[in-house]
């Protein structure tokens, strides 16, 4: 079994050897020399058939194929060119974007889940990319990492809401993993290592069980790519398509009902370096599934963090104890007594699991017994406070459980997510909501000032400018469009679109702040690179009931928002898109705040937030 460590370097040292690009206007050749492509990433809009979920809407009587038929490129009903042998789509997202360098110029395609299959252990998506016949076409290397654009591999994702999970894609050995595995069932299947949700993720590294990208080869041939998962547990599931698209909701998974590439030269998977292997999973090396948290902090720095029907209050390690020590400070008793107050109420007569954590300065030998001798002291002292009926239990993590990134995708540190890190938590499953809030003394939340509201752009409901901090070394005036919002059940996507607010196309409009201690507009970006804008520090303040509530995320690894834009520093004067999830309740107290970190604050409007609440 190849090791998480072998994994990662062996990823490394390979990855410099996938260095095909794909170009945004597909060539009529799709052997066409790579040294003349271009990287053309795109937009999304919701698709025509089904505006609500992304989902093929089709009667099947009008979309069954017709077996005389030649086979042929011919174009769909939104006018995008695919094979007439290919199956009908279970779902399709039309993506549409500025085209870098340009004031006014458009890029469109069309992306299809072709299918989704499961064979009760593990899953394939297989996805076929289209162009209109005629215009600028978004190349399909929007759904590889910004930073790691070059390998020519997706970046896409699972989400089973009904498990509480996101599904990343099945690990490789390396990029060039052998794909010709043995039969289903015979010995030497796959038997990836399951991975634990504290290992890291560089996504410009990280090598999956999938085909490069293809490309629409003009009139001739339809793109096709694959990517292998963990099978999920539902029947349904949500597609991030890349790290910056809003999710296309509710696949359908089906079962045994494999994809089977017609025997004609209409569609392919291109390259075809990784044609995929009958067996599903073939080449895998490891495999992760992380719950889905939803994140939410008091104006004093109390975070409460929800996983399903649990949740985890957590306590500041840096309020409760000097650095580095076990012994509680004297500041830490009144802090204790509330915390066992809320306890009593929202906990009574259940299990609470007091959990100590740290960041990951210096070494498991050192924060491991440091995060068991916190919990350790946390417990004796609260303890005699609680009722007979509350069972209690120690764990400590070290730092196999962050909250959020300790450093983002390059590596660099977040000092301000190390903070985060450092906590004391109670793990417990509510019996109400009591409203005892922690009083630790001090507020958390960082003055921002009110963002400059502007004419509203073309399909908005607000346009607001962004000021940036002066250690941020953008000059360009950043405009936030505000997008209808979208709740279904207990989450809301926000969906916004950046913009220059005037001027021509700038490639580095948000370049960031150069040190890591300086402020930036939207803050450093755990979730790639540092200096890259992102929607992951978004925050959605309710200012009834004092709570800030932060993007979804599956486990500290990734975010339900644009973790990058899709050109990175890249803006036009037309809008590049962003999207952000957050869980948030129907009955909020209001007035609701967004805070765009290192910038401004928005006071939403009722139009918005009546969009957001039901």
């Amino acid at each position: 079994m190849t090791s998480t460590v072998d994994l990662w370097a062996r990823a490394a040292a390979t990855g410099a050897a996938a260095l095909l690009l794909i170009t945004a206007c597909a060539p009529d050749d799709v052997g066409s020399d790579p040294s003349e492509t271009q990287q053309s990433p795109g937009a999304v809009s919701e698709p025509s058939t089904d505006h609500e979920t992304g989902s093929a809407s089709a009667d099947p009587q009008e979309t069954e194929l017709e077996t005389d038929a030649q086979p042929r490129m011919a174009p769909d009903d939104d006018g995008f060119l695919r094979s007439t042998t290919l199956p009908e789509p279970v779902a399709e997202q039309v993506i549409e974007l500025p085209v870098e360098g340009t004031e006014d110029q458009t890029a469109t395609s069309k992306a299809q889940v072709i299918s989704l299959d499961s064979d009760g252990e593990y899953a394939r998506l297989v996805v076929a990319w289209l162009r209109k016949d005629g215009g600028e076409a978004v190349a399909p290397n929007v759904t590889s990492p910004f930073s790691a654009r070059s390998m020519s591999r997706p970046f896409s994702r699972l989400v089973d809401r009904d498990a509480g999970e996101l599904i990343e894609p099945l690990y490789a050995e390396s990029y060039f993993f052998a794909s010709d595995g043995p039969e289903d069932g015979a010995a030497g299947s796959p038997s990836p290592e399951v991975l634990s949700a504290g290992a890291g993720l560089n996504k410009s590294q990280i090598p999956c069980v999938c085909s490069s990208i293809g490309i629409s080869g003009g009139d001739e041939t339809t793109g096709l790519f694959y990517v292998d998962f963990p099978a999920p547990e539902a029947d349904e599931v949500d597609l991030m398509l890349s790290e910056w698209s809003a999710p296309i909701r509710e696949v359908p998974v089906t079962t045994d009902e494999p994809f089977e590439l017609p025997d004609d030269e209409f569609s392919s998977f291109v390259p075809s370096d990784h044609e995929p292997a009958e067996q599903y999973g073939t080449g895998a090396v490891a495999e992760r599934k992380l719950p889905l948290s939803a994140r939410s902090e008091s104006l004093t720095g109390v975070t409460k963090t929800l996983e399903g029907d649990t949740q985890e209050v957590s306590l500041p390690a840096d309020v409760l104890f000097d650095f580095g020590e076990s012994s509680l400070t004297s500041e830490a008793e009144q802090i204790i007594a509330d915390a066992a107050e809320k306890l009593n109420e929202e906990a009574s007569g259940k299990r609470v699991v007091i959990e100590g954590h740290t960041d990951n300065v210096d070494g498991h030998d050192i924060n491991q017994p440091l995060s068991e001798d916190r919990a350790e002291a946390v417990t004796e002292a609260i303890g005699p406070m609680l009722d007979e009926g509350i069972s209690i239990e120690t764990e400590g993590h070290s730092f196999n459980q962050p909250l959020v990134p300790n450093e983002d995708a390059d590596g660099n540190d977040l000092p301000q997510n190390r903070e985060l890190n450092r906590r004391v938590s109670f793990r417990y499953t509510a019996v109400e909501d009591s409203g005892v809030e922690i009083d630790l003394g001090y507020e958390e939340l960082e003055d921002l000032q009110e963002a400059e509201e502007v004419e509203t752009a073309e399909g908005a409901l607000a346009s607001y400018v962004l000021p940036s901090p002066e250690q941020d070394r953008s000059e360009d005036e950043v405009r936030l469009d505000i997008l209808t919002p979208d709740r279904q059940d207990e989450s809301v996507m926000m969906r916004f679109e950046l913009a220059l607010n005037s001027g021509s196309g700038d490639t580095q409009a948000l370049p960031g702040s150069q040190a890591a201690e300086d402020p930036q507009l939207f803050g450093k970006n755990a979730f790639s690179s540092g200096v890259h804008p992102g929607a992951g520090n978004f925050g959605l303040l309710d200012m009834g009931s004092e709570q800030q509530h932060f993007p979804v995320t599956g486990g500290s690894l990734h975010c339900l928002c644009s973790e990058t834009l899709v050109y990175g520093p890249a803006l036009s004067p037309l809008g590049t898109p962003i999207y952000a999830e957050f869980q948030l309740p129907e009955d909020t107290e209001g007035p609701l705040v967004l805070r765009i970190p290192d910038s401004a604050q928005i006071e939403l409007s009722k139009d918005v937030v009546d969009h957001m609440t039901g």
